[in-house]
């Protein structure tokens, strides 16, 4: 028999995705944002109803103003206090407090002062700033992103079914118009949620069930209440881009909801079917909005963020106001648009608009998101509400009418749609700085931070010094003529060179070496590479030089390896028009590897397409393969169409294929990238991770590079699919081979993610994916979330949502169906 908290899971479970462990924390959740808006909602009735019996509505715009002026003390104290006693006494503190001052209006209220509901109504507005701001800070506290978005539909409900319960309570015990009894009832909600409180976050230092970064805060050291206040909490906010944007668009929203708060009660007011019926029409309708908003919040919300995003979602509030809006100013006194526009503001204001808008600070640090959270929540939301009835003042003041006050609130609400849409692309930005860099391509590292071609010149010159006088001076010539002959070099050659003072550049050297401690350039050496080059040039030079290789070519053996070194040298000095350049094929296929090397060499520095098909074919011995490389790189991107046909040929060697990746990935240029491209869908799977790879390489070291991205989908549904039938074997067939499978699919996968988009976002979420903390791969995959298009993410999620192995399994098998339908 299934037992009672089981049964209680699965009901849970069935309303949002629900991790072990998590049903008690989001119950204690649900009920404390229950009780306080249960409480708040009767409280509010009384507000409203009380101000507009008492006072009326055209004095409402005093209200707000007087509301926006107190709350700035409001903010200091909490501040200061929190700095002093901590997050959950202060909660306690602050339920104490508003127990008592409700009983307190309960027993003034009797003696029927009219300008107490002004109190009243300033007093409920700071009611629900304080307790509302400290729920949603505890939510933060709680959880990361994918938690919160998982888990806000439920919890969150729970407010707004508070919402419900007490409108509807007061709509039915009121006696009269306004009945200050039920402020009894709110205090016995208030004084539940003491220990619901308690039971939520324990008694300081004893709550060790929880995660670190829950625990309560501690008092801050002495002294240090004096500098926490209004003015550090306006700083905080003005000085974060991102909080500014989070404010603006709050302050609009707010000033809209001024707006839209008084053409309402203006058309109540004038409603002759609700006279002396105010309180409990409030109590009814309020009631009514929030059931609207319970069921947006509890069956949509969670799965609407989750599936479209927070941008998307960000914007239905708005969009939707302006169509009711719309509607009004056709319409200005009709009082089913008037409801429809209240119960629209407030259903979609408590449910989606809320929970997404708590969300955004969840990736601040805690030191800054509780101090922006205190001054947003508590100063600004009465702040834009003095702001909206300045405004609201002002435009009465000309007698505008119903209508042009809708035209103006549309005008309003296009920019807090704008705003909506900058704060969730700088959440992108936000959650990106929460993951930090774990590596970069060793690749990537060696070729920013390392020559590595002067360093294998350097080391070509220092071994042919004791191999040929004659190479070893060409050697330095050519460091010379690139620039690239450093006085750290020259000191390590004259340290060496004993032999060196038979030529030119030797004696230069020994000139140096005594009078020129620091080895600065000077003028002789200019002079030197001067005159080296003109005899270079010199045709009657070329033509001798020309019959003494023809001489040494004809009497190949191991007493002219060295000759034929200097001969294959030589010719890369010259120009590329020299007649020297026609015995470079003899050369190329000459049975020395070291004359080999220096012709192929040499044959790049004359940039001769004549000779590439011979220098491609040296990629497929191991001995010449990078010297093949290096000098096919030379040639630069004009023969990446010459190698992509050599890759593309079936019949050609894995090796020699798999070779001529590397080089077009260490080409790492647009049309490098376009051929590797092209082999994306007909590569043999035996070189499928290395295509790949060389992909990688080439956007890491330039992200601008683009390739297309219908040909790279088409290949990241495939190795998705791949991914899948491994998965589903290494269940049946555990083994090391599976799971490495597993890892290098994983990896071709993010790298084709990183062909889409930027490369740095992808990287930065792989490896905390596969090497982070349990919360840096949530915001790893909060960070793909914010960054994927919905088709991306449908095939990722199933790989890399934090599923159980059932559920996984599921979800795998359901997309390797849907990856089979499509293939077919």
């Amino acid at each position: 028999m299934t037992s009672g908290p089981g049964r209680f899971r699965r009901l849970l479970a069935s309303v949002v995705e629900l991790k072990p462990g998590e049903e008690k924390i989001v119950t204690l959740l649900f009920l404390y944002f229950f009780l306080i808006t249960a409480s708040y909602s009767i409280i509010k009735s009384l507000r409203v109803a009380s101000y507009l019996d008492y006072l009326g509505a055209d004095k409402l715009p005093l209200a707000y103003l007087l509301t926006a002026v107190l709350i700035g003390f409001v903010v200091t104290l909490h501040s200061r206090v929190q700095a002093r006693i901590g997050r959950v006494n202060l909660i306690i503190f602050s339920l104490a407090f508003f127990i008592l001052s409700t009983l307190l209006f309960w027993f003034l209220f009797s003696f029927d002062w009219t300008w107490l509901s002004l109190a009243y109504y300033v007093w409920a507005n700071i009611f629900l700033a304080v307790l509302i701001t400290q729920f949603w800070i505890v939510v933060n506290d709680l959880f990361n992103p994918r938690e919160a978005k998982r888990l806000v539909g439920l919890f969150g409900s729970g407010g707004i079914l508070g919402g419900i319960f007490g409108g509807e309570t007061t709509g039915l015990l009121a006696r009269s118009n306004v009945d200050f009894s039920l402020l009894l009832i709110a205090t016995g909600f208030l004084i539940v949620c003491i220990p619901v409180v308690y039971l939520l976050l324990g008694r300081p230092g004893t709550n060790q069930s929880l995660p670190p970064r829950v625990q309560p805060a501690s008092p801050g050291p002495a002294g240090a209440a004096g500098t926490v206040g209004f003015r550090d909490c306006l700083k905080t906010v003005r000085g974060n881009h991102y909080l500014r944007l989070i404010a603006a668009g709050i302050t609009i929203s707010l000033v809209v909801s001024t707006f839209i708060d008084w053409q309402f009660n203006k058309v109540v007011e004038g409603a002759a079917s609700l006279e002396n019926k105010l309180t409990s029409f409030y109590g009814h309708f309020n009631a009514g909005l929030l059931i609207l908003a319970f069921v947006i919040q509890i069956f949509l919300t969670s799965r609407f963020i989750q599936r479209f995003g927070l941008r998307l979602s960000f914007q239905i509030y708005p969009v939707v106001l302006v169509g009711v809006l719309t509607g009004l100013a056709i319409l200005p006194t009709s009082l089913l648009l008037a409801l429809s526009l209240k119960g629209t503001d407030k259903s979609l204001s408590y449910s989606l608009n809320q929970s997404v808008q708590e969300l955004l600070y969840i990736p601040i640090s805690p030191d800054i998101k509780y101090k922006a959270k205190v001054f947003i929540d508590m100063f600004l939301n009465r702040f834009a509400k003095g702001l909206g009835a300045i405004l609201l003042l002002a435009l009465l003041s000309f007698r505008p009418g119903l209508r042009l006050i809708s035209l103006v609130t549309i005008f309003l609400i296009l920019g807090w749609a704008t705003l909506n849409l900058l704060v969730t692309r700088e959440y992108t930005l936000v959650v990106k700085k929460k993951l930090k860099k774990k590596w970069e391509r060793a690749d990537k590292v060696v070729t920013q931070q390392v020559d590595l071609d002067y360093i294998k010149s350097v080391f070509d010159a220092l071994e042919n010094q004791n191999r040929s006088q004659e190479l070893f001076v060409m050697d330095l010539f050519d460091l010379l003529r690139q620039d690239k002959f450093s006085p750290e070099l020259k000191r390590l050659i004259v340290a060496r060179s004993e032999a060196a003072s038979g030529t030119s550049l030797g004696a230069l050297f020994e000139e140096e070496a005594a009078p020129l401690p620091d080895w600065a350039w000077t003028p002789s050496q200019e002079s030197f590479k001067k005159e080296v080059t003109e005899v270079l040039a010199d045709r009657s030079y070329q033509e001798l030089v020309k019959n003494y290789i023809n001489q040494v070519l004809t009497k190949k053996g191991p007493e002219t390896e060295v000759a034929r070194m200097e001969a294959a040298r030589l010719i890369g000095l010259m120009s590329p028009d020299s007649p020297l350049a026609e015995e470079l094929g003899e050369l190329l296929e000459d049975d020395s590897g070291e004359v080999s090397r220096l012709a192929m060499d040499s044959a790049s520095k004359t940039k001769d397409r004549e000779y590439v098909h011979a220098i491609i074919r040296k990629l497929q011995e191991v001995s010449t393969r990078e010297d093949a490389a290096r000098s096919l790189l030379n040639y630069g991107s004009k023969i990446a169409g010459t190698l992509s046909d050599y890759l593309g040929d079936e019949t050609e060697d894995l090796e020699l294929r798999q070779a001529i990746i590397s080089v077009l990935s260490r080409l790492a240029s647009q049309e490098a990238a376009d051929f590797l491209a092209m082999e994306l869908l007909r590569i043999p799977p035996e070189l499928n991770n290395e295509l790949i790879d060389a992909l990688d390489r080439i956007r890491s070291l330039n992200p601008e590079i683009s390739l297309p991205s219908e040909t790279v989908r088409l290949k990241l549904a495939s190795e998705v699919r791949k991914y899948c039938q491994n998965f589903l074997k290494a269940r049946g067939e555990p083994g090391p081979d599976l799971e490495k499978q597993l890892a290098d699919s994983l990896t071709s996968i993010f790298q084709l993610l990183g062909f889409i988009y930027h490369p740095d976002d992808i990287s930065r979420a792989y490896q905390n994916l596969k090497a982070g903390t349990k919360e840096s791969a949530a915001y790893a995959l909060e960070l793909l979330e914010t960054l994927l298009v919905k088709a991306d993410r449908d095939l990722l999620w199933p790989l890399l949502e934090d599923l159980t192995p059932s559920d996984r399994l599921k979800r795998i098998q359901v997309l390797l169906a849907e990856l089979n339908k499509d293939q077919t």
